[in-house]
């Protein structure tokens, strides 16, 4: 089993600045899945309160080109689980030191435990900063590398099995809908979520006798065609449109907990994306958040090199 490479300026200040906070919000660990492609950083309930979340990191989008070395016997996929500070304490230092060379490889250590000092080869993932003043070696503890059943479940785990029937984009909206979320501390740890096929969001907080609630629409719709071919609302307020969507069979709704979809918007504005597609699926039971970034070297393009979504869990509102 063997994992070497090294990680490019643009991918120390992607994992450091962007990734690695959005996740440290949702858990301590996460896993990696190192394959022949492309990464993946995965939070599951194993490492989570219930939020299901994926990264997907082509090697273009973190390594230099030609660098990469990976090699197992289980089709050349490597996982474990790492824990997030140390992962980012090891990045900030690297960063920090300006480091002309940054290179990461699996190592064992032979590490004394116990009482009696009994040394056992452990494995670490080994950074190594060079430059023309320095040489830094930095030892990061992962836990043993997964065998090949649990591999395959977390490379089941990084696909989502189906989509929703459609999305709306909120990424105009992320700095509202935080502010909602901020200001329903204290309310209810739920919310209800509604979304159109005409292209709105609702969203209701409901304390008892205190109740927030607000509404954005104009918001873009994904398939196009969903919105479209939706029969046109014509009520005057919030509450009649919701209304007389519902009525028309064009909404969907969940109850999911507020600090769930509010830790997802924080990713939002900690990575920037292009678009942030929020679908409720059909007897799914999550609410998903999917991010699309920008092309860094186009003008109108999307990066196909990296990916970042969310499963929300939903809760019985009944």
């Amino acid at each position: 089993m063997k994992f070497k490479a090294d990680i490019t300026d643009h991918g120390l200040r992607l994992l450091e600045k962007g990734i690695l906070p959005t996740l440290e919000k949702f858990g301590k660990t996460c896993q990696l899945l190192l394959g022949p492609v492309d990464i993946h950083l995965l939070q599951t309930a194993v490492n989570t309160d219930g939020a299901h979340t994926v990264v997907r990191l082509a090697h273009e989008a973190i390594f230099e080109a030609n660098s990469l070395r990976l090699e197992s016997k289980h089709h050349n996929l490597i996982a474990f689980t790492l824990e997030l500070a140390l992962l980012s304490r090891v990045l900030r230092a690297a960063g920090a030191n300006d480091a002309d060379l940054l290179e990461v490889k699996l190592a064992l250590r032979n590490v004394s435990s116990g009482p009696n000092g009994v040394t056992q080869a452990r494995p670490f993932l080994t950074f190594t900063s060079q430059g023309a003043n320095m040489n830094m070696v930095q030892d990061l503890p992962i836990t043993k590398p997964f065998i090949a059943e649990e591999i395959d479940k977390l490379s089941r785990e990084k696909d989502l099995a189906q989509l929703c029937p459609y999305y709306i984009n909120l990424q105009g909206e992320v700095s509202r809908l935080q502010g909602l979320v901020d200001k329903s501390k204290g309310i209810s740890s739920t919310m209800t979520l509604v979304t159109t096929k005409g292209g709105a969001i609702h969203i209701h907080v409901d304390g008892g006798s205190v109740q927030l609630a607000c509404e954005m629409h104009g918001l873009q719709v994904f398939p196009a065609g969903v919105s479209e071919t939706a029969t046109p609302i014509t009520a005057t307020s919030a509450e009649a449109r919701l209304k007389e969507a519902i009525e028309k069979g064009q909404t969907a709704s969940v109850c999911l907990l507020a600090r769930h979809f509010g830790k997802s918007l924080q990713g939002g504005q900690l990575t920037q994306p292009a678009q942030l597609l929020c679908g409720i699926g059909e007897n799914l039971g999550y609410v998903h958040l999917l991010f699309i970034f920008r092309d860094p070297l186009s003008e109108g393009g999307y990066d196909d090199n990296m990916g970042l979504s969310f499963k929300l869990p939903v809760r019985d509102d009944s």
